[in-house]
């Protein structure tokens, strides 16, 4: 399993919005500050704002900002609003070598177990938990 640039990105870009609160800020600004092109940043905006973690608004004003608590926002929603639902960063039915063809499979066994454990440690853990460690 990998852990992509746009998951990492999110992050960032949730502390940025958590340091202002109730302002809007704007996506060219945050994207320029983390050095990401803003397609990018578009691209980590638009599922931050489909999973409901942020909000935008339109106009001279305008920008994202905050729509839950950090206290509400925990790392598995984060990862998956960034990358993909967790269930399908681990498995092996779709690995054309596994022969398996039910649950008995040692691999899809262990790979059950290792998300499992993922998925406790994410839905545990808010944003800030996150940014209470940063300082």
């Amino acid at each position: 399993m990998k852990i992509t640039r746009r998951t990492d990105y999110a992050i960032h870009l949730i502390a940025d919005l958590a340091e202002q609160p109730d302002a809007c800020l704007g996506l060219r600004l945050l994207a320029d500050s983390h050095g990401v092109t803003y397609a990018f940043a578009r691209t980590v905006q638009q599922g931050l704002l489909k999973s409901g973690i942020i909000q935008a608004s339109r106009g001279i004003n305008g920008g994202i900002k905050l729509a839950k608590s950090l206290e509400s926002i925990t790392l598995l929603e984060v990862f998956e609003a960034a990358q993909n639902p967790l269930d399908e960063a681990f498995g092996t039915k779709d690995f054309p070598w596994c022969k398996c063809n039910d649950d008995s499979c040692m691999s899809e066994g262990l790979w059950a177990s290792v998300r499992q454990s993922m998925h406790d440690s994410l839905i545990k853990t808010t944003m800030k938990d996150l940014l209470k460690r940063r300082g």
